[in-house]
């Protein structure tokens, strides 16, 4: 048998996967996995788990690191649903930014607090409340696909709170303004551009396409 399924409780049961002997005391070892939910949620982790073995990707909970899961993340899943630009992209933060901070604890040891101190730091660092979002869409994602996989039971990035960005208020130029900046401006061989973005709106990609 390479698993089964005991109850625990009125609303739990534990998934029991037999693993391969220890190479070292001849012992077969033992995964228990907790599964909240009715029997069928139970058969169905089960029958997740056992595909996992057969494919190489079970990774077991409680021991991995948040370094090595994220390292399996990247191959496993960011190469394969995201574009060759957002992986690159993805890739930089997790390894130069995630991994350094906590990438030493376990999943089941990362906690809100770890991750809202990282965000706490980077800000103090000097990156904008932007881009500290866009780590965060990382780390949510990452973990979330942590859920998935019965890594973990929650995903602990819900429970933080991502910088907010600050709206700034646009300063426009009033009619008087706009006069005075022409007028100084009207020997300048651009003049005709910084005419034509001022009564048009153009974009900047449009106005140095202009012939």
């Amino acid at each position: 048998m390479r698993g089964h399924i005991t109850k625990r409780s009125k609303d739990s049961y534990s998934v029991v996967l037999e693993l391969d002997k220890d190479p070292v005391t001849g012992k077969r070892k033992q995964q228990w996995i907790t599964v909240i939910g009715t029997k069928k949620n139970a058969e169905k982790k089960l029958s997740e788990l056992l595909s996992q073995i057969d494919t190489g990707s079970f990774i077991k909970p409680g021991k991995t690191t948040v370094r090595e899961y994220l390292i399996r993340w990247l191959d496993d899943y960011a190469k394969v649903n995201l574009s060759p630009r957002s992986f690159e992209r993805y890739s930089g933060i997790i390894i130069k930014h995630l991994i350094p901070d906590f990438g030493r604890l376990t999943l089941t040891q990362l906690k809100p607090e770890h991750i809202q101190r990282h965000y706490t730091t980077k800000l103090r660092e000097g990156l904008s409340a932007r881009t500290v979002r866009y780590y965060h869409a990382i780390i949510h994602s990452s973990l979330q696909t942590a859920v998935k996989w019965g890594l973990v039971a929650r995903n602990v990035a819900d429970a933080v709170e991502p910088p907010r960005i600050q709206r700034t208020e646009m300063q426009i130029w009033n009619e008087e303004e706009i006069n005075i900046f022409l007028e100084n401006s009207k020997d300048s061989p651009y003049y005709a551009l910084f005419y034509t973005v001022l009564f048009t709106g153009m974009r900047r990609s449009e106005l140095l396409a202009l012939r």
